[in-house]
């Protein structure tokens, strides 16, 4: 049986969803530094699932280039606005728990795959 970068995300975003109601059930850490940091990771792995498949695909490079460069400015442009930010800051708690979602869905992934 083989990976699934799909059914990895979806895995990925069920991960995020429940760690959000989780924390918003507890009242801490703040149920949008979860969510924001989810999407964040989640956003990011997606776009590079998309430009590898583009990069792959005849013709299709400059799209690939081109996804990879908005990736990259997003999350640069993110960071500054939460690092510089002196009205708002997630909470680094709840925005490490969202990315945590991540590597546990890819845990989670690789040992369906293994098993099967």
């Amino acid at each position: 049986m083989t990976s699934d970068v799909w059914r990895f995300q979806a895995r990925h975003w069920g991960l995020v969803l429940v760690a959000t109601a989780a924390s918003a059930a507890l009242g801490h850490p703040p149920p949008s530094a979860v969510l924001l940091g989810g999407a964040v990771i989640g956003l990011a792995t997606m776009m590079y699932a998309t430009a590898f498949r583009a990069a792959l695909q005849r013709g299709r490079l400059r799209l690939a280039l081109g996804l990879l460069f908005v990736k990259v400015a997003a999350l640069l442009g993110l960071g500054w606005v939460v690092l510089t930010s002196r009205t708002w800051r997630p909470d680094p708690i709840g925005f490490t728990l969202g990315v945590s979602c991540l590597p546990v869905a890819a845990v989670w992934e690789a040992v369906r795959v293994r098993k099967k």
